[in-house]
C-alpha cells in the first residue's frame, strides 16, 4: 500500500505502527535487504534486532554463483548446511574458511560482501534473540499473496475495507477451526513419559509435534554429568563420523532450584522451545512436567487468554482469581501507586499525608451506608455461614468440618441438599408437586 520505498516513507511506518501498538519495541525485525529501510530501522528502532531473511540470501547466492548452484555440485548443500545448520560462531567461521578453500573462492564478491554483514543473515549469531523460530519473510508474503486475492487491482478505499474485512473473517475461522482440533483431536505420543503427556496438555498440537520432534532427537545423544545436579554435556553418538568443524558436544547448567536449563545451543532463547539437550536433563531428574520458565504462552492452548493490565490476575495462568473484588484491586493498585509517588523525597510525603487526611475526611461519612460488595463484608459473611454450617453439623451429630474450606473463593450461598432415594439410581427426573398424582382416599371426604 505505500507509494514508494523512500528513508522517510519506512521511518512514517515504524513510527505509526510503534503508537498503533502502544509504543513497545518489536524484538526481531526480518526484512529483505533494501537500504531504505535499514536506515529507518536504525533511527526508529533502535533496540530491535534487525535480520536479514535467509530466503533473499539464498535468492542472491542462486544468481551470482552460476555454475556451482547446479544440482550437480556439492557447493550448494554445503552452503545450505552453513546457512541452516551451524549453531555456534566457531563452527560457522570454521566451515565457512573450509568451503573458501575446497572450491577456491577466497576472493569472490559476492561471498566476500554477505561475510562481512554475516551477522545480519548467519543463524549463530542469532542463538540469544528470540524470532518464534522464523527465519525469512514467507509469512509476510503469503500474507501479501493472500491479500491480493481478496481486493482486485485498483479498487477503491471503501471496497478494500470490505474485502480485508471478508480476509481478517476467514482468517478467524481457520484459526478457531485449529484451536478445535487442538481441543477434541487426540495427540500420538512418542515414548510415553510423563513430561511428554503434560506437553501435550499444555501445548497447542502444532507446537506439541515439535515438540515430540526435540523429545525424539534425545535418542541421538549421550548425556555425561560434570557437575553433579549443575552442570552436565550432551553428545552426539555419531560425532566421529560429522564434520570437524561441526559441534557435538554442548553443555547444559542447571539452577540451583532446578527451574531453568540453560543449554548453549541456544533454541529455546531463540525459538521458545525446549531442545533435545536439556530436554535430556530434564528426563534424568525425573521431572513430570516442563518448568514454567520453560513454558512460553504463546505456543499453549491459552495463548489468546490475554486480558488487560488491570485484569490480568484472572487469566488462566494466574490460577483461581482471589477474594478481593475488582473495585478493590482498582482502588489497590492506584493507592500503591500514590505510596510510590510518595516515597520520592520529603515534600512528596507531606503533600500525600496531607491529600490522604482530606480523602480519609470525605469518605468517612460516605461509608456509612454498606452494599455488601466490600471485601470485609464479604469475608464477614462468609465466616458467619461456616460458623452456622459447623453449628448445625454438631447439632445433628454429624461431623464438624465445614462446607467450606475457608478460602474466600467460597460463595456465600449454600448448595440445595436433595435427598436421593434407596437403591439403584433412575433416570427419571424429580417431579414438581403440581405433577405428582394424588393419592385417592377410600371414603368420601365431604
Amino acid at each position: 500500500m505505500m507509494r514508494d520505498e523512500k528513508e522517510d516513507t519506512f521511518k512514517w511506518i515504524f513510527k505509526e505502527f510503534i503508537h498503533m501498538v502502544g509504543g513497545k519495541h518489536p524484538q526481531t525485525i526480518l526484512t529483505d535487504q533494501a537500504r531504505a529501510m535499514e536506515l529507518a530501522i536504525e533511527a526508529e528502532l533502535p533496540n530491535t534486532v534487525h535480520r536479514w531473511c535467509k530466503w533473499h540470501v539464498l535468492k542472491k547466492a542462486k544468481e551470482s554463483m552460476g555454475v556451482l548452484w547446479s544440482k550437480n555440485s556439492d557447493f550448494k548443500l554445503e552452503f545450505h548446511k552453513l546457512v541452516h545448520h551451524m549453531i555456534m560462531e566457531e563452527e560457522f567461521e570454521a566451515g565457512w574458511q573450509q568451503m573458501l578453500e575446497k572450491y577456491s573462492l577466497k576472493k569472490h564478491t559476492f561471498l566476500m560482501q554477505i561475510y562481512e554483514v554475516r551477522h545480519k543473515w548467519a543463524k549463530p549469531y542469532f542463538r540469544g534473540v528470540f524470532c518464534a523460530k522464523m527465519t525469512s519473510t514467507q509469512r509476510s508474503e503469503s500474507a501479501n499473496h493472500m491479500l491480493k486475492g481478496y481486493v482486485p487491482p485498483g479498487c477503491p478505499m471503501h471496497l478494500f475495507l470490505r474485502q480485508f474485512e471478508k480476509l481478517q473473517f476467514d482468517r478467524e475461522s481457520e484459526q478457531s477451526f485449529q484451536e478445535k482440533r487442538t481441543l477434541l483431536s487426540g495427540v500420538s505420543l512418542r515414548l510415553n513419559l510423563p513430561i511428554e503427556r503434560h506437553a501435550s496438555k499444555v501445548y497447542t498440537r502444532a507446537m506439541f509435534e515439535k515438540f515430540g520432534e526435540e523429545l525424539y532427537k534425545c535418542g541421538a545423544h549421550v548425556l555425561d554429568e560434570i557437575v553433579a545436579k549443575k552442570v552436565y554435556k550432551s553428545t552426539h553418538v555419531d560425532a566421529a563420523a560429522r564434520e570437524k568443524w561441526s559441534k557435538v558436544e554442548f553443555m547444559i547448567q542447571v539452577d540451583d532450584e532446578a527451574s531453568f536449563f540453560s543449554c548453549e545451543c541456544g533454541m529455546f532463547e531463540h525459538s521458545g522451545l525446549v531442545c533435545c539437550h536439556a530436554l535430556q536433563v530434564m528426563i534424568l531428574f525425573r521431572l513430570s512436567k516442563i518448568p514454567d520458565k520453560h513454558i512460553m504462552k504463546r505456543w499453549t492452548r491459552d495463548a489468546n487468554d490475554v486480558l488487560p493490565a488491570h485484569l490480568v490476575r484472572y487469566q488462566k495462568d494466574r490460577g483461581p482469581p482471589s477474594s478481593d473484588t475488582f473495585r478493590h484491586h482498582t482502588m489497590y493498585t492506584k493507592a500503591l501507586e500514590c505510596v510510590l509517588l510518595g516515597d520520592s523525597n520529603v515534600r512528596c510525603y507531606d503533600v500525600f499525608m496531607t491529600m490522604m487526611k482530606e480523602v480519609q475526611a470525605t469518605l468517612l461519612p460516605l461509608s456509612a451506608e454498606k452494599d455488601g460488595m466490600g471485601l470485609a463484608e464479604r469475608e464477614q459473611q462468609n465466616q458467619v455461614l461456616v460458623q452456622k454450617q459447623a453449628e448445625t453439623l454438631q447439632m445433628q451429630g454429624g461431623s464438624t468440618k465445614p462446607a467450606c474450606d475457608g478460602e474466600s473463593s467460597c460463595s456465600g450461598i449454600a448448595g440445595q441438599q436433595n435427598k436421593h432415594p434407596r437403591g439403584r439410581p433412575t433416570t427419571s427426573r424429580d417431579k414438581a408437586p403440581y405433577e405428582q398424582q394424588l393419592k385417592r382416599s377410600r371414603f368420601c371426604t365431604i
